[in-house]
């Protein structure tokens, strides 16, 4: 039986390519793409029996050419020398502690692989082969994704990304780390930079195959949806399903995840949910259990939109159970959330806040879910008679979104600020007589910004109750928007593409 080890086989595979002056592209044929050497080289995949054959013969190897490495200087040095592999072989130190670092990966040990790994990045870079430098990185990422810690993800992809600069024939590779690095951007909150790296995504993916492609669409999608492109986003959505087909299943249930988001967000809720559901139905639990948990969140959390409670409960069930097996804090953290949302729709408002400040308690809820996890709190609030406080969170979350380029959410929450004001002030009016925004001596107590949005719309306030946060919107919205911009408020729309929008 041949054994295979990364990254020593990544290296050899290009070295011998290298040799030969072939490119990645001329190799790849039968069993193997471009974008599958490009991980094969870069020590993220084992190959397969046939991929293994396939290549010795394209090289004109035997299969052990690529699986034994060249022997270093001074391997005759015995059992135990430096040149045998012993304790004082670089090689076999960078060896063993990959080795050691990809068993607690495996094993869930994700702090035990930043203990070992982190250290080792600013030496990696100056004096380590590239194929161990490279898998080091990819190792990292993985376990800083796993446990949620984004930021420190993200420095390790722009790591990944400028490394990948000197590798030749890299752009599906490229094209993924980009995708991802939007991804994390996106749920930190940083929707210029999402943007940013879903384009270049997009420009890297050219000539890749449908998967790399795919996902570039689906990043910088998922962006200007985000940032209120909503027109933008659209224009991806044929070139996405046409691609579903060339995919992967579990590649095509994110496309039409990603693209049921989108038209969620154009109000076409049926469509969004003809399309969720074909996602669920494509992707087997077998075939990756975490995304078959992911998929439910996602489907739970468009039907909540929609301000639909159907089927809802029974997803969050069994993406629980799944969670509970293969899932982190970060996925048990969004669970959370949706169930408050569906406690809220249900009007059990106590339990909604209970549930809402078990999520925000994590600290670990994406940066637009915890927004938007605030706003659902403080309306519970409302609802239970904690006027002040819930007033104080809404303004909060819809400056926070403001400034963060989250548009439609900010007049989500702009709109429930004003309509809680018109609330008080309406029962102020029967109580004492007050004035309009003031009290009996004509002072208000609300700022300039407040006093104009409750000019700009007296929403009633049981409008609200019991609707989704972002469903369809009351008709005052471009009263509300103008009361902002015209009041005080950033009136910002984000640079870029969607500024056109």
């Amino acid at each position: 039986m041949t054994v295979v080890n990364q990254p020593e086989f990544g290296q050899r595979l290009r070295q011998l390519r290298l040799e030969r002056g072939i490119k990645q592209t001329e190799l790849a044929g039968g069993p193997v793409s471009a974008s599958y050497i490009s991980r094969l080289e870069m020590g993220n995949r084992l190959p397969s029996p046939a991929a293994l054959s396939y290549l010795a013969d394209k090289l004109g190897v035997p299969s052990e050419a690529l699986t034994t490495c060249a022997p270093s200087k001074g391997a005759e040095a015995g059992p135990g020398g430096v040149g045998a592999g012993g304790a004082d072989d670089p090689h076999s130190a960078r060896s063993l502690l990959l080795a050691e670092a990809a068993t607690a990966l495996r094993d869930g040990d994700t702090a035990r692989v930043i203990e070992l790994l982190e250290p080792q990045l600013d030496r990696a870079e100056a004096a380590a082969p590239f194929g161990w430098h490279w898998h080091l990185l990819w190792t990292l990422a993985e376990a800083y994704g796993r446990r949620q810690e984004l930021p420190a993800r993200v420095r390790v992809l722009r790591t990944m990304l400028d490394t990948s600069a000197i590798w030749p024939d890299a752009a599906a590779v490229r094209a993924g780390i980009l995708a991802d690095l939007s991804a994390d951007e996106r749920a930190l909150g940083h929707l210029p930079a999402a943007l940013e790296a879903g384009e270049q995504a997009v420009a890297a993916a050219r000539g890749a195959g449908a998967p790399e492609q795919a996902r570039a669409l689906m990043a910088v999608a998922a962006a200007e949806t985000e940032l209120g492109a909503v027109r933008l986003a659209d224009k991806r959505v044929p070139e996405l399903l046409a691609l579903a087909d060339a995919t992967t299943p579990r590649t095509a249930a994110q496309i039409y995840w990603t693209c049921a988001g989108v038209r969620s967000r154009q109000g076409r809720a049926e469509e969004s949910d003809r399309l969720m559901l074909k996602a669920l139905a494509i992707l087997d639990s077998r075939d990756d259990l975490l995304a078959w948990a992911r998929l439910r969140m996602a489907a739970s959390a468009l039907r909540l939109r929609s301000g639909r409670t159907d089927d809802v409960r029974g997803w969050i069930k069994e993406a629980r159970r799944a969670v509970d097996l293969v899932g982190g804090p970060g996925q048990s953290a969004a669970l959370l959330s949706l169930t408050a949302w569906l406690l809220w729709i249900e009007r059990d408002y106590r339990a909604a806040i209970a549930a809402a400040d078990q999520a925000e308690e994590t600290g670990l809820l994406a940066f637009h879910d915890g927004l938007r996890n605030r706003l659902l709190r403080s309306r519970c609030l409302l609802r239970i008679g904690s006027e002040a406080e819930a007033r104080t969170q809404m303004r909060s979350v819809a400056m926070q979104a403001e400034d963060s380029g989250y548009l439609d959410l900010a007049t989500e929450a702009w709109k429930s600020l004003a309509s809680a004001l018109d609330g008080a002030q309406t029962e102020g009016d029967r109580r004492i007589g007050a004035p309009r925004g003031g009290n009996l001596t004509g002072e208000t107590d609300m700022t300039p910004l407040e006093g104009a949005l409750l000019d700009a719309t007296r929403l009633d306030e049981t409008q609200w109750a019991g609707t989704p946060l972002d469903g369809p919107r009351p008709s005052a919205r471009e009263g509300v928007v103008r009361g902002v911009n015209g009041s005080g408020g950033s009136g910002r729309r984000p640079e870029g593409p969607a500024a056109r929008d």
